[in-house]
């Protein structure tokens, strides 16, 4: 192995960390809450800053990838989430953390947003399965974290957040010394090229969000008793079954030449598994944890195998590895914008008005179906790139 390709490992296992710092906050909620003397939206906003974050450190993170390459970038990113994680630690004002979780957050865009080159520039072939390795990391950190973190104090999921973040940061630093500058020149026509592939992570990201945060206040309008611990569990059983998917399909896709049929495959089968969530907290179909369980599990697994197979999509639109990164960036900030907006307009829905709710989501998601069926998807080359 290139000693360029040698930073996958250490890349890939950054984004597990940071998404287990990220969504550590879930359960902690109640005791920010207390801590922090905050309301409860004032604390959920922490757990969205990620998404904003995307939406305003996207393009830049692209641009400069396709300028520097990943090592700047990417230590950005180290610092940002090492730097954040440990000031939240001693954060007992919502100013304060307010400013140590915006630091830690911006992070994201960093890491994930210039994918398409971070890949191409460290001389990754497998870039189909990396992708969806690296999502898949990504969401089985926030999946972990979101079921154990519970289980440890406040004060201890933050310490135990910041250390593995400023471990593996390590490895990535050391890591990243191996990938050579590229030549400048090389990238003096950068272009970033908008596909459908964008308007399919933005409602897949969007409504899976919106989905995950309009669960537990559901299955308490239905008067389940267990509506908050069953609605922890579906939101983290739904990040394992997105990392699974991403892991799962992003290998397939590496396997076969043409991922058209898979991309639509995947796109109906997450049509249909999101038809029956939806009718599921809605009380259309009775209240089987059994089958919240599973429908929950297989929406992620579906929608994020979904997701990242376009987003690789996306990338291969690009006419050289610089541009490669600013189309994944712009696919990024599409689906986080989507996250900024669609939970907050169409969420409340759920519980006013429930029917509308249900029509209005698979409208979202038969337009992205349909984009699915009638984007050209490009075969790869027999080099493996």
């Amino acid at each position: 192995m290139s000693s360029s390709k040698s930073a996958l490992i250490p890349y890939v296992l950054f984004a597990f960390v940071l998404g287990f710092a990220w969504f550590m906050l879930a359960p902690m909620v109640p005791s920010l809450t207390n801590e922090l003397h905050a309301s409860l939206s004032s604390i959920l906003l922490f757990i969205s800053f990620y998404g904003y974050a995307m939406v305003i450190g996207s393009i830049p993170a692209g641009l400069w990838t396709a300028h520097k390459g990943p090592r700047p970038v990417l230590t950005c990113a180290v610092v940002l989430s090492v730097v954040g994680l440990f000031l939240r630690i001693f954060a007992h004002t919502y100013a304060f953390f307010f400013v140590a979780q915006a630091i830690a957050s911006l992070a994201y865009p960093f890491l994930i947003a210039p994918i398409g080159s971070i890949l191409r520039m460290s001389n990754i072939r497998n870039l189909k399965m990396s992708t969806g390795f690296t999502i898949g990391m990504l969401f089985f950190g926030m999946g972990l974290s979101a079921i154990i973190a519970s289980h440890f104090t406040m004060t201890t999921g933050l310490w135990l957040g910041f250390i593995l973040n400023l471990i593996v940061g390590i490895w990535l630093l050391v890591a990243l010394r191996g990938i050579p500058r590229p030549d400048v020149t090389t990238f003096v026509r950068l272009r970033m090229t908008y596909s459908n592939w964008w308007i399919i992570g933005l409602v897949v990201s969007s409504t899976s969000v919106m989905i995950g945060g309009v669960t537990t206040s559901a299955l308490g309008h239905l008067q389940m008793p267990n509506a908050v611990a069953l609605g922890g569990l579906l939101s983290g059983l739904t990040f394992l079954g997105s990392a699974v998917g991403a892991a799962l399909f992003g290998f397939l896709g590496e396997a076969i030449t043409n991922a058209g049929p898979l991309i639509r495959i995947l796109s109906i089968l997450t049509l249909v598994s999101v038809l029956l969530v939806t009718l599921l907290v809605t009380g259309h179909l009775g209240h089987s944890e059994g089958m919240f369980d599973i429908m929950f599990f297989l929406a992620g697994m579906f929608g994020n195998g979904w997701y990242t197979l376009t987003l690789e999509e996306a990338a291969r639109r690009a006419a050289d590895n610089g541009s490669a990164g600013l189309n994944t960036a712009g696919y990024s900030m599409a689906s986080n914008l989507g996250v900024a907006i669609i939970p907050v307009v169409l969420g409340p829905l759920v519980i006013s008005q429930p029917s509308l709710w249900i029509a209005i989501t698979l409208v979202l998601f038969v337009v992205a179906v349909v984009l699915s069926l009638v984007t050209r998807v490009q075969t790869r080359l027999t080099t493996g790139s």
